[in-house]
């Protein structure tokens, strides 16, 4: 049947996710089902509902169970309570067979309605499910996301392998000799996709693949070109630590990270969240902690002597990394939140207030002279002000801020006062921050002012800053 014949599906707002299988190769090393292996805080099961109800705001669910169901269904039963979403359970029986017979167990729960379909174990950036939820969904068809760039796939030799004609999947199976893309077991699905693992069944197969070749013989399984967007297959330790890896390359770093941020803090920032994260620590309390670091370094800074002032400005700087951890636990725990946000970027102005009066306390004993307290009151004018000012820069003046070179913000205040501190130069360093701060506010004006010749009186609307709990200006 052709796809304009077919009546259009309303909007998915349902998930199902295959979650039966024993994951042969992980099992082995772990002793885990493999829903309930963990990767970076959560498990597998936690990360894909949470992927659609905080990324996507879908919450319904269909979970199919089969190797440890018990098990496996009281985790994911956990998992509904914490996100409040709503899950139906289907075991599959015949789950030994293959991912086809776990996935057509789904039928009678999922009905006539059009769902997304997954696997468990496939982690993947939610632009992909954007992607296929644009596509015109027909009562008989089903969309596959395909990745035609093979430099990219983690697992070549794993991988399952799509043959195309234009949109249209000709060919679906494993070690194909001729293929275009790689399957990112992530579907867009009517009630048609049963039809196809039905008839696969009758001949003796029962593969999910099986089933979509069925759709293919019909013309009905069609591909959205998702190349670009990441996502990986976790079937094996080593794709495990892969995906450890790239969740804090692509979660941990904030698009507003200052140069000291992002070339000098975040690599190390990300080395101890690795081992934080599997903590009970909460992102709050990380917060609170590296603001007591920060008043430590402060009582350094303010006494007198060279030791002292080295102590203060190296502390200064290790709770600064430490401040990057609390947003890296937040958004790869999924616990942002906007009072998150707001108690960390608080404790850092209280934090920034006591480091550079500290500093120009140490500056008046060390020269003697009252201009001091002049310039670190301008220092700390500067910095507030730069503070103040951030959340204009980051959202009304973002095409205007992309030709900057770089974000100043507090990574490179709290760098300077290190700086300061090593080659005891304290009145230097509050010198220099007075003035690169300041005439930062004045930058951010002057942007500001262009940004209104621009727009006029349309409204602007700032950036959702939840996801980035920690503040960098």
């Amino acid at each position: 049947m052709k796809m304009s014949d077919s009546k259009q599906a309303e909007s998915p707002s349902l998930v199902v996710i295959l979650a039966a299988g024993l994951g042969t190769r992980l099992y082995a090393e772990q002793k885990l089902p493999k829903p309930l292996t963990k990767i970076l805080g959560l498990t597998l099961a936690e990360r894909s509902i949470a992927t659609f109800k905080q990324d996507l705001g879908i919450s319904r669910f269909v979970v199919v169970v089969g190797h440890e169901a018990a098990r496996v269904r009281q985790h994911f039963e956990k998992v509904a309570a914490k996100w409040q979403v709503s899950i139906s359970f289907v075991e599959s029986m015949d789950w030994k067979r293959g991912n086809g017979a776990s996935a057509l167990a789904a039928q009678a729960a999922t009905g006539k309605q059009p769902f997304y379909l997954v696997m468990v174990d496939h982690l993947f950036d939610p632009e992909i499910v954007r992607q296929l939820a644009a596509k015109p969904l027909t009562e008989d068809t089903i969309w596959l996301a395909v990745d035609h760039d093979k430099s990219a796939i983690f697992d070549l030799d794993d991988v399952t392998c799509v043959r195309l004609d234009g949109d249209r999947i000709v060919q679906l199976g494993k070690r194909l000799p001729e293929w275009n893309a790689a399957d990112t077991g992530i579907f867009l699905c009517s009630a048609g996709l049963f039809e196809g693992l039905e008839r696969a069944a009758k001949k003796g197969h029962h593969g999910l693949s099986d089933g979509i070749t069925e759709l293919a013989s019909d013309k009905r399984a069609h591909v959205v070109d998702v190349t670009g967007c990441w996502w990986l297959d976790v079937d094996t330790l080593k794709a495990l630590k892969a995906a450890e890896t790239e969740l804090l390359r692509r979660t941990a770093s904030k698009s507003n990270d200052g140069p000291i941020a992002r070339h000098l803090n975040r690599p190390i920032s990300r080395f101890m969240t690795r081992y934080l994260i599997n903590t009970p620590i909460t992102p709050n309390q990380i917060s609170v902690g590296s603001w007591l670091l920060s008043c430590v370094a402060a009582v350094l800074l303010a006494l007198g002597g060279y030791p002292a002032l080295v102590a203060g400005g190296v502390m200064a700087q290790f709770a600064s990394i430490v401040d990057g951890c609390d947003g890296e636990i937040a958004r790869l725990k999924r616990q942002q939140s906007e009072f998150g946000g707001w108690f960390d970027a608080v404790l850092d102005r209280y934090a920034d207030a006591f480091l550079l009066f500290a500093l120009t306390w140490h500056g008046v004993q060390q020269d003697g002279k009252i201009s001091v307290l002049l310039i670190g009151f301008a220092a700390i004018l500067g910095s507030f002000m730069t503070s103040y000012t951030a959340d204009k820069y980051d959202s009304l003046m973002a095409s205007f801020a992309a030709n900057s070179p770089f974000r100043i913000g507090r990574d490179l205040r709290v760098f300077i006062i290190f700086l300061g501190a090593i080659f005891n130069l304290p009145v230097v360093a509050l010198t220099i921050i007075a003035v690169i701060m300041n005439l930062e506010v004045v930058r951010r004006i002057v942007l500001a002012a262009r940004a209104n010749q621009v727009y006029g009186d349309q409204k602007h609307h700032p950036p959702q800053n939840s996801l980035d709990l920690g503040n960098s200006t």
